[in-house]
């Protein structure tokens, strides 16, 4: 009785173990993905300090965490519309870039701000003419910044009413 009680204790094991396997998931706070005729490189920045990095022929390794490619940044903003559009910045927390991005469903003029924490411009960041429903995405060096909190002002002024719309995201910025 106790050879069988061992053997389905065994086997029970061997099942319960492979089904607590994962696949892995990583976080990051900045970081991206290249790919080229001689492969792919993945490269971060975590939240450790950095002991050393290494580069050659281009390619840069750095320790941190397995960053997903900002391919996935555009369904941010499907995510987040509210009644005149939505408005991301993403990576938050930022080390060297954000990037931020932006979707109406009207035309208009769109222009975007740099604020610190005290509401003092820093620089106008990015102004165009809007065309309906097109997904804007834009990258921002936030690398001359001390550590800290900025915002992101982007405002909307619609061709077809001449409403003016105005948007603010908060991010930080880690040196």
């Amino acid at each position: 009785m106790t050879k069988i009680y061992l053997i389905v204790v065994a086997l029970l094991a061997t099942f319960v173990s492979q089904g607590q396997m994962l696949t892995p998931t990583v976080i990051s706070s900045t970081g991206g993905f290249s790919s080229n005729a001689n492969g792919s490189l993945s490269y971060t920045v975590g939240e450790m300090t950095m002991v050393q990095t290494f580069s050659a022929n281009g390619n840069i390794l750095t320790q941190g965490f397995q960053q997903p490619t900002d391919t996935n940044f555009l369904g941010l903003l499907d995510l987040t519309q509210d009644e005149f559009g939505s408005f991301v910045v993403y990576p938050n927390p930022a080390v060297d870039y954000t990037s931020f991005g932006f979707q109406f469903p009207e035309q208009g003029k769109v222009s975007v701000v740099l604020y610190n924490e005290l509401g003092q411009k820093l620089a106008d960041v990015y102004h165009t003419t809007y065309d309906v429903n097109a997904k804007t995405v834009q990258k921002l060096d936030v690398s001359q910044y001390a550590s800290g909190l900025y915002f992101l002002s982007l405002n909307f002024i619609s061709s077809k009413d001449g409403k003016e719309r105005t948007m603010s995201k908060k991010f930080q910025v880690i040196s």
